[in-house]
């Protein structure tokens, strides 16, 4: 039997630390959930397991939109919170996926590759996988004007719709989720914390803005995708610096982030309209990720 100190955090909240024995037996990290069970003299915890009933996943030999449709929708029903498909996608059947899970209450495509697709429960995501989703498809978005302006085919457009949407969506669900992180900071001193959610709430809004001006460049280009097909390089060069900007922001890389203001500093100069807003916002990025490098590799007496 252990006996341990009821402690006041905040003048208002209480806390009892947990055996670092019992986390390390039980795997448990920080922000992983336990479950209480309050009686009058006693509280039972025990952790949270979802592991082994409520995660999925399946290799698939065919991926035609009415069989992923129907077979996503098994799985959904079954109470999976994760499902994960594997298979050899392209573009097109990753917006098939995208366009079933739409319809799903509660599920979202948190990661889309070639060779698999990941759904989760939005109440089981993390805050980490809701941002790496949303740089997926605002990274999927300058590609479909790229290929749109080199084919010069205003079809080709038509998804970036869909996507600023998805994009929309997401920018909702990471505040929600930093709100939420907010709420639950017991002690106003933790600064590591509080700078990390207030770092993610502005560079989810730099995403954001930055989808939106891809959609309004891609209304635009559509209408007119000849006129508009000087301006794959400026698209390519985008595209790749906002990549460059998100990584060095997640990887706390000073040296990318760098590079990416300078280059992003470059293409202010050559470009107009929204692409020139589109490397302010990606530059945007660039000084936050700087930022948390330098202050990730400063220690502080």
């Amino acid at each position: 039997m252990e006996i341990r100190k009821l402690q006041l955090i905040g003048g208002s909240s209480y806390m009892v630390s947990l055996p670092k024995s019992w986390i390390a037996a039980n795997s448990l990290k920080k922000g992983d959930e336990l479950i209480l069970h309050v009686d009058v003299n006693h509280i039972r915890i025990h952790p949270k397991n979802v592991n082994s009933s409520t995660k999925g996943r399946i290799k698939l030999s065919r991926c035609d939109y009415s069989f992923l449709r129907r077979f996503i929708h098994s799985l959904y029903i079954q109470g999976l919170d994760e499902i994960v498909v594997e298979g050899d996608f392209n573009s097109c059947s990753i917006t098939r996926v995208s366009d079933v899970a739409r319809n799903l209450m509660g599920m979202e495509i948190i990661d889309a590759r070639e060779d698999r697709i990941v759904l989760k429960c939005i109440a089981e995501a993390s805050l980490d996988e809701v941002m790496n989703r949303f740089a997926q498809i605002v990274s999927n978005m300058f590609q479909l004007v790229k290929r749109g302006l080199k084919k010069r085919d205003s079809r080709e457009f038509r998804d970036i719709i869909k996507l600023e949407r998805d994009a929309d969506r997401l920018y909702m669900l990471a505040v929600r989720k930093m709100n939420k992180m907010l709420r639950e900071l017991s002690c106003p001193t933790n600064w590591d914390e509080l700078r990390f959610v207030l770092g993610v709430r502005t560079v989810s809004k730099h995403m954001e803005d930055i989808a939106d001006l891809v959609y309004s460049f891609s209304t635009k280009a559509s209408a007119n995708p000849e006129g508009f097909s000087t301006y794959v390089p400026d698209v390519t060069e985008a595209k790749r610096l906002f990549e460059n900007a998100y990584q060095s922001y997640v990887n706390s890389d000073v040296s990318l982030a760098e590079e990416t203001i300078h280059a992003a500093e470059q293409l202010q100069k050559v470009a107009s309209g929204e692409m020139l807003c589109i490397s302010m916002q990606i530059r945007g990025i660039g000084e936050i990720a700087f930022n948390k490098a330098v202050r990730e590799a400063t220690t502080f007496d």
